[in-house]
């Protein structure tokens, strides 16, 4: 995908929205599936191999003999090179890069995104699918910050939640769980006996 790296980011991003709503619509039952990260990025490699097509403007007949060819000897991959799909040249270019998870992304997971925006890729995207939200949560490395944005599954729309710091220390902006210390509940606990 040649252009200015502006554009390009935004026709990717815009490609990768069009593969998760139709993945919400046309696959929600692998969704709820536990486990199940290779049905998963398989859906997701699928639906974005057809919107690729879309926001470059290629044929959509999927009867054509060059429908699984898209401009620069792209491909669109799963379950390599660290990421759960793929999409590059299989000579070391990357343009997407997408990790996924069914829970929230570990901090490794993270970090991984990182790496991968720092060793040149485009794009570089986090999706946890998380089965009891109304929503996907995104992640997107921005140089040293992290975006985390909300893909409505209901109507489609993302929206900017927050940005935090990664490097350094503990930051204002970082998001919390709200989770609570196991061992603290359990001193409260016995002290109430």
């Amino acid at each position: 995908m040649a252009g200015n790296g502006r554009s390009t980011t935004i026709l990717l991003f815009e490609a990768f929205h069009e593969a998760l709503k139709q993945l919400v619509l046309e696959d929600e039952q692998v969704l709820s599936w536990s486990k199940a990260k290779a049905s998963l990025a398989h859906c997701l490699a699928s639906q974005l191999q057809r919107s690729l097509r879309g926001v470059l403007g290629l044929s959509q007949d999927s009867a054509s003999p060059t429908y699984f060819s898209l401009p620069g000897d792209l491909k669109v991959d799963i379950l390599t090179q660290g990421c759960d799909v793929l999409v590059h040249d299989r000579k070391g270019g990357r343009t997407l890069a997408v990790i996924l998870g069914n829970d929230y992304l570990t901090k490794v997971q993270q970090d991984t995104l990182h790496e991968l925006q720092n060793q040149g890729c485009k794009l570089v995207l986090g999706a946890a699918f998380l089965p009891q939200k109304e929503y996907v949560l995104l992640y997107r490395p921005n140089q040293e910050r992290m975006e985390y944005l909300h893909f409505h599954k209901v109507d489609g729309s993302t929206t900017l939640l927050k940005q935090r710091q990664v490097e350094g220390d503990a930051d204002e902006s970082q998001l919390f769980l709200g989770l609570k210390d196991r061992r603290k509940r359990t001193r409260i606990k016995k002290a109430d006996l």
